[in-house]
């Protein structure tokens, strides 16, 4: 009788191990963060966005003092997440001076670039092809509030 108790209480404690293991690994990345290739939200909140006319080769420095030619359009003031994990959009608070007259416009995640200039490969700054008149035209975010 005292085998058949120690061999349940062996059984019992092996599945719980084996269920405890596939279930707390589950959950967690074994991604490394590399600045560049991946953001932390606390990193693109608050990041400045800039535009330019032309296509962006996020692959290739651009010459020094480039992005500085290129139109601040604003800051990064939230993120747009999907119930499924996937990062939608961010708000952009744009226009307005110090707070006055912004307004919140949500761009695609796909359409922003990561870019560096060569005089700084560690600098990245965010980047998008847009003209003025469709950052001026670019529909407001509507926030609806839960119920």
């Amino acid at each position: 009788m005292k085998l058949l108790q120690t061999s349940l209480v062996a059984l019992a404690l092996t599945g719980t191990a084996a269920l405890a293991d596939g279930h707390a690994a589950a959950p967690f990345s074994t991604t490394t963060l590399e600045y560049g290739e991946s953001y932390l939200a606390t990193t693109l909140i608050g990041t400045r966005v800039h535009a330019t006319d032309g296509e962006i080769d996020p692959t290739a420095a651009l010459p020094a003092g480039t992005v500085a030619d290129w139109d601040d359009i604003g800051e990064i003031g939230d993120l747009i997440i999907g119930v499924d994990g996937s990062l939608q959009a961010v708000v952009i608070d744009v226009g307005g001076f110090l707070g006055l007259g912004e307004r919140e416009v949500a761009l695609d995640w796909s359409a922003l670039r990561g870019v560096r200039e060569d005089d700084d490969p560690g600098e990245y700054f965010l980047g998008v092809t847009m003209s003025e008149g469709m950052l001026e035209n670019a529909p407001e975010l509507v926030r609806t509030p839960a119920e």
